[in-house]
């Protein structure tokens, strides 16, 4: 197929690079995927480059089970006709679960095997990644994105070129006719195995490609090329949104803290946007961190008039909500009702990070930055962890009068979410730190001293467990 206009459009950047020592084709079994297994194998020995095979298995056919040999029995026969070409690895990774409650299978089923695909990539050092989606699969993404009701984000369908993490995610056929690629399988002879599943009009696309498409392409022959022509012009019309969506955010936000998922919201500025402009910046936001809130929720805030004075707070899905306290915006985890953690003791012998039973967070203890106070704080010692009482009273400075936690909470302007976490006591019950208070005044501060930080899940890193020691 040299020189043919399939295998032209394999010419990316990323694999023409000589640094490039491998790249990947996403591999299903079926016949665009294997031709365009077969093709970039071609193209990349020529250069001096591995192919990988990366086949993801959801679990759900039966059949399926034996595709994942049969591709690498297929590969090793294409080996068999051209035994100087680097044999194709074939690599596997099997999804967990099921689908979740009101999640359709096909929207499971396409983010675990995109996620599989960009671990299975990063493992290998690869940076870039080809799939097979033609011109039809775009046409038909187009359809099924208008009939969801889908803006811009979901009209521009698949993109060509795009970069995740590290990896370049290409798809070399996305202008081709599938009647183009199955010519590559004909006259290659190559194999390839029937999903069963393809039969099934309960999923939306089996149903469009079954009983609309035909209708469709006989009332209008060009609906293909047409089709996802408006697809390119809605990736268009997108890039130049974002570019807007940019700038108003650089406008609006003064400042960004927690990785992104806390603004400081300059509020005359965003009062100062459109409705419709308020909503773009939220819904890139919300989808920059993985949260799925729905439209009409979405427009409704963007309508919202945020009071500086005031706290709120909105859930967005089911594990995230968006809070609003005295200027800033920020998606937290959805707090979970009826909580009431155990009281532990931690043994601390260095500095390091524990996850106390029931908290759902991490505490970390650590020395303080060069030329900052601490506490002083003599190791080993064990800390104890309960929830707030009614009656806590904590000093915020020196000389000054202890007060309820909930006044002095109040005084330091921290909101309700940013209260959650243990109350740190000494063995007497004496208290030592609360989160969003810091250290009570009374403990004794040093340079150099020691400091403890509450992270919640949501933002916990994955460090060190320690030991808990009953109470």
């Amino acid at each position: 197929m040299n020189g043919s206009s399939l295998t032209a459009g394999l010419s990316t950047p990323a694999s023409a690079e000589p640094r490039a020592h491998a790249l990947a084709v996403a591999c299903s079994g079926g016949p665009d995927s294997m031709a365009l297994l077969w093709i970039v194998w071609h193209c990349a020995s020529a250069m001096g480059i591995r192919t990988q095979a990366l086949h993801v298995q959801h679990g759900l056919l039966p059949a399926a089970q034996a595709w994942p040999e049969f591709i690498a029995q297929e590969c090793a026969r294409w080996s068999s006709l051209y035994p100087h070409w680097p044999a194709i690895e074939v690599r596997v990774r099997h999804l967990k679960g099921r689908p979740p409650r009101g999640q359709s299978v096909e929207a499971w089923a396409r983010e675990g095997r995109y996620e599989a695909l960009q671990s299975m990539a990063q493992d290998a050092s690869i940076d870039l990644l080809l799939l097979a989606h033609h011109r039809q699969d775009q046409a038909e993404t187009f359809v099924l994105q208008a009939l969801r009701g889908a803006g811009p984000q979901g009209l521009a369908g698949m993109p060509g070129l795009a970069w995740r993490q590290g990896v370049c995610w290409a798809r070399p056929f996305l202008n081709h006719s599938p009647q183009a690629v199955r010519q590559v399988v004909a006259q290659s002879k190559l194999r390839f195995v029937q999903d069963p599943s393809n039969v099934d009009t309960q999923l939306a696309r089996n149903a469009l490609r079954q009983s609309v498409w035909p209708a469709l392409t006989a009332a209008f022959p060009s609906a293909q090329t047409t089709l996802a022509r408006a697809a390119f012009r809605c990736a268009q019309a997108l890039e130049t949104l974002q570019q807007g969506v940019q700038a108003d955010r650089a406008r609006c936000v003064v400042a960004e803290k927690e990785e992104g998922r806390r603004w400081v919201l300059d509020v005359s500025c965003w009062q100062g946007l459109s409705r419709a402009r308020r909503s773009q910046v939220l819904r890139t936001w919300f989808a920059q961190h993985g949260v799925r809130a729905p439209s009409a929720l979405v427009d409704r805030l963007a309508s919202h008039e945020f009071v500086s004075g005031h706290m709120q707070r909105w859930p967005l899905d089911d594990q995230s909500e968006l809070r609003w306290y005295r200027g800033e915006l920020s998606l937290g985890r959805t707090a979970q009702e009826g909580c009431n953690p155990p009281p532990c003791a931690l043994r601390w012998t260095r500095s390091g990070s524990k996850r106390p039973v029931g908290w759902g967070g991490t505490l970390t203890l650590r020395r303080a930055d060069a030329g900052d106070h601490g506490a002083a704080l003599a190791l080993p010692r064990t800390l104890l962890l309960r929830a707030r009482l009614g009656e806590d009273q904590f000093q915020l400075a020196p000389g000054a009068t202890a007060r309820s936690l909930k006044k002095q909470f109040q005084a330091r302007s921290v909101p309700a979410w940013d209260r959650v976490g243990p109350v740190v006591t000494d063995e007497e019950g004496t208290i030592l730190w609360v989160p969003g208070l810091g250290w009570d005044a009374r403990v004794l501060q040093v340079l150099g001293g020691w400091r403890l930080d509450w992270t919640p899940d949501d933002a916990a890193p994955e460090e060190d467990l320690g030991d808990n020691v009953p109470p």
